[in-house]
């Protein structure tokens, strides 16, 4: 039996799916259908486990903020979620002799070059990259097993307004303007693919740290015309794209430009289940389109 810790997020219907049958789940702000409340911040793993009737082997902690921007302007208060919740949750999922699976961040790159190793030393420039590094650290002074995924930028193959794919569909239906910047990179991977690739981790035994980046490193520049190049073949473009540089962006706290990630060490172990993003993003239009 898996658990899975923050089941209504972006990635939750995805691995739910992935870890069937035999899943529990869990929301906290937003109610899902057969899932459990569960909060970070205060509720008990031992509860949890006793509701559920079976202990299960693994447990993969989706729970945290990730508005970067609201972790920026509220490092103290993301931080009781986001590193002390989830410290608190391994110590007692490790308690109970339930594996903690924790899915971390390219965010805890500083950008300074391309394809990053699980070998290599990291500076997060952001703040959310620091508290995932500061729990990724933590387990890390743990004795096996546990595993830290670090995951990419995420897309979904259908319309969902959380994927940024759905968002640039959306706007090149309309006369507006599509801000993009040309100058960040990163390795970005279907939901399904990273759900089923973190499924495939925790079913081979895997511990340590894993990079599941898709196989593609692309500008964000790039991915967008993935997407312009697809909606063309179904309908005219009305948005108009303007180029920019990363830093010109209005946002709180400066972005790192390169993101990509180095996955052959998960590819190593399961095979090549992360797509490249240009095939879901293909997937995603046709979707948005025929819907």
């Amino acid at each position: 039996m898996r658990l899975i810790l923050g089941g209504s997020g972006f990635l939750g219907p995805a691995l739910r799916a992935a870890m069937a049958p035999r899943t529990a789940f869990t929301y906290q702000a937003h109610p899902v259908p057969g899932g459990l409340y569960f909060d970070a911040r205060s509720s008990s793993v031992h509860a949890l486990v006793e509701r559920l009737g079976e202990r299960p082997s693994a447990a993969v902690i989706l729970l945290g903020i990730t508005n970067i921007d609201a972790c920026a302007k509220e490092p103290a208060a993301t931080a009781l979620v986001n590193v002390e919740g989830i410290v608190r949750v391994v110590d007692e999922l490790r308690a109970l002799g339930i594996v903690p699976v924790f899915t971390s961040s390219d965010a805890v790159f500083d950008g300074s070059h391309a394809l990053w190793r699980e070998d290599e030393a990291v500076q997060p420039v952001l703040t959310y990259g620091r508290q995932k590094l500061e729990v990724e650290r933590y387990l890390s002074s743990l004795p096996p097993p546990w595993l830290i995924v670090r995951l990419p930028k995420l897309l979904s193959a259908v319309s969902d307004p959380r994927c940024m794919i759905t968002g640039w569909v959306q706007a090149l239906g309309r006369p507006e303007r599509i801000l993009c910047a040309t100058d960040q990179y990163f390795t970005p991977t279907g939901a399904d693919d990273a759900a089923r690739g973190i499924e495939a981790l925790v079913s081979a035994g895997a511990t340590g740290l894993y990079h599941l980046g898709g196989s593609e490193r692309l500008s964000r520049l790039e991915l967008l015309q993935v997407v312009v190049d697809e909606y063309s073949r179904h309908a005219a473009p009305r948005a108009e794209i303007v180029e920019c540089r990363l830093g010109e962006l209005p946002v709180f706290e400066r972005r790192p430009l390169d993101l990509s990630m180095d996955s052959s060490r998960f590819i190593k172990r399961c095979g090549g289940i992360l797509r490249p993003a240009s095939v879901v993003a293909r997937a995603a239009v046709r979707a948005a389109v025929s819907g």
